[in-house]
C-alpha cells in the first residue's frame, strides 16, 4: 500500500517491522529482511524525512514507527501538497502554451489551422456552431472561479444542445467554483443532464475542445472579451487534448448532489473512508465498523463512483484533498 506513496518495498517492510517489534534494533531488522544494516539505515533516514518514524524520548538515538493512522494522514498531506504544486506548474505551462499559440495566431494564415476570431460576438457564434455540430464530445476548462451569470446562461445554452444530441460533456473548474451558488447551480444542472463536472486547484486559461477536431482559446487569457483563436489539425489539438486528460484525471468529481453541500458524507461513510485509509480491508473494517462485509463492500464501491477512484487507496486520497476526513 505505501509504495503508492512513494515508499520502495524495503522501506515499507522495515516500518512494517518496526511496528510489529519495536524493539528490534537496526541489525536484528536486517536480519530478518534479508538485507544489510546500512540498506535499513538509508530506510530509516527516507522514513524519518516522511514522518512515518520519530526519535525516541528516553532514548536519544533510537527510532519508533508512527501509528499507521498518523503516518498515513502525514503522507497523505504530504502528497497533496505536492499535487497542488504539480497542478500550479502544469497550469503554467498549459498558461505558456497557450499563449504561444495566440501570440503566434496574427502570423498564420487562414489555411494553416489557425482562424482569428475578434470579440465575444464572433467567439459566441462559433461556440454555437461548434455545439450544434459536436457529434462526440465537448472538453472544457472554466477557470476564473465564479462565472458571470451570462456566461453560465451561454453555458447552459450550449452544453444543453450538444448533451440533448447525446454527445459526452465534460467541464472542469476551479475548486472556489463550489462555494458560488450560481456556479454551483450550472454544476449541478449539468452532472443532472448526465454531462460530468470536476474541479481542481489551478487551470490554464480558458478553453473548448470539440470531437478531438477544433479548440477555441483565448487571444488574451487576462482579457477573454478581445476574441478567441480557432484551431484545428492533428498537429495543434494533440498536446491540448493531452493536456486536459492530465488535468482531468487531477480533478476531485463533483459528487451526488453537488459539491458544496456541507456534509457530503455519512457517519458510516466517513468511519468507513477512514479504515480503509488506515489500512483495513472491506472485511476488516465491517468487523471494526459491527456491520456486514457486504454491507461494506457495496457502500465502499458507491465511495468509489462518487469520487471517480479506481483503487480503495486512491478513493481515500481524494477523500482527504476534499476534506471528507
Amino acid at each position: 500500500m505505501l509504495v503508492a506513496l512513494g515508499l520502495e518495498t524495503v522501506d515499507e517492510a522495515v516500518y512494517r517491522e518496526m511496528l510489529e517489534s519495536p524493539a528490534l534494533g537496526v541489525e536484528e531488522i536486517a536480519a530478518r529482511l534479508a538485507t544489510t544494516p546500512d540498506r535499513v539505515r538509508a530506510c530509516l533516514d527516507k522514513l524519518f524525512e516522511l514522518r512515518l518514524v520519530q526519535e525516541s524520548f528516553e532514548a536519544p538515538g533510537r527510532f519508533l514507527a508512527v501509528e499507521p493512522a498518523t503516518g498515513l494522514q502525514r503522507l497523505l498531506a504530504r502528497q497533496h501538497a505536492e499535487l497542488i504544486e504539480r497542478q500550479r506548474q502544469m497550469a503554467d505551462s498549459q498558461a505558456s502554451f497557450l499563449r504561444m499559440f495566440a501570440g503566434a495566431g496574427a502570423r498564420v494564415s487562414s489555411g494553416g489551422g489557425v482562424e482569428r476570431l475578434e470579440g465575444v460576438d464572433a467567439v459566441q457564434r462559433r461556440l454555437q456552431e461548434l455545439a450544434r455540430d459536436a457529434v462526440r464530445e465537448v472538453l472544457t476548462f472554466m477557470p476564473g472561479g465564479a462565472q458571470s451569470a451570462a456566461a453560465l446562461r451561454a453555458a447552459r445554452h450550449h452544453d444543453g444542445q450538444a448533451l440533448g444530441r447525446g454527445v459526452a460533456v465534460r467541464v472542469i473548474g476551479l475548486e472556489g467554483v463550489r462555494g458560488d451558488a450560481a456556479t454551483l447551480g450550472y454544476a449541478r444542472w449539468l452532472t443532472e443532464q448526465r454531462g460530468e463536472f470536476r474541479t481542481t486547484a489551478s487551470l490554464p486559461p480558458r478553453m473548448v475542445l470539440v470531437d478531438g477536431a477544433t479548440a477555441l482559446i483565448p487571444l488574451d487569457p487576462e482579457d477573454t472579451r478581445r476574441g478567441a483563436l480557432c484551431l484545428s489539425g492533428p498537429a495543434l489539438l494533440a498536446p491540448l487534448l493531452a493536456l486536459f486528460e492530465q488535468t482531468w484525471e487531477r480533478a476531485a468529481p463533483l459528487g451526488p448532489g453537488g459539491a458544496g453541500d456541507p456534509d457530503p458524507l455519512s457517519d458510516h461513510e466517513r468511519a468507513l473512508l477512514t479504515c480503509i485509509a488506515q489500512g483495513h480491508t472491506d472485511e476488516s473494517a465491517a468487523r471494526q465498523l459491527h456491520v456486514s462485509p457486504r454491507t461494506a463492500r457495496r457502500t465502499m464501491a458507491s465511495l468509489m463512483e462518487r469520487l471517480g477512484a479506481r483503487s480503495r487507496f486512491e478513493a481515500g486520497l481524494k477523500a482527504a484533498r476534499l476534506g471528507w476526513l
